[in-house]
């Protein structure tokens, strides 16, 4: 079943790959997930302006939120995660240049509320949600890569 292993989907001509190919990626109650990273204009430090600052939120929104409903549909209509979670987060970067850990955070914001709308998330609020790291810290480096791995899980 082919469907299990890897969802395509294409929005606003970019086809997506919402998991690796390779293995399975939603087990009992957790699910894992690879976002798109962040555009820089969410930067709490961008002085773009707030129009095209809107745009950009709504576009990384939608596209994460159409990240969760492949996910959805590559489970068979799972019907997401209610109560408490615990998101794990690691930062796949293309090089080694420094990066301020809370702007990372901040520019997830849309992606947690783009996973509200497609059903993945009950809510983001303090009470039900909490984000943690991965296993080899907040940021990975992978020469010429860039994602966000969230590995979302019931508590």
């Amino acid at each position: 079943r082919l469907s299990l292993l890897a969802c395509h989907y294409q929005h606003h001509g970019i086809v997506y790959l919402s998991c690796c190919p390779q293995e399975r990626v939603m087990s009992g109650d957790s699910v894992r997930l690879e976002l798109p990273f962040p555009p820089k204009e969410l930067s709490p430090n961008a002085r773009d302006g707030w129009r095209k600052k809107a745009k950009v939120v709504a576009q990384y929104r939608e596209d994460c939120g159409w990240v969760g409903i492949a996910e959805r549909k590559r489970a068979y209509l799972w019907p997401g995660f209610q109560g408490s979670i615990e998101a794990t987060v690691t930062f796949v970067v293309p090089d080694r240049r420094r990066r301020d850990l809370d702007n990372l955070l901040a520019m997830l914001k849309p992606a947690w509320d783009g996973l509200v709308d497609a059903g993945v998330l009950a809510g983001d609020d303090y009470t039900q949600f909490k984000v943690v790291p991965g296993a080899g810290g907040w940021v990975a480096v992978d020469k010429g890569r860039s994602c966000v791995n969230v590995e979302l899980r019931s508590v």
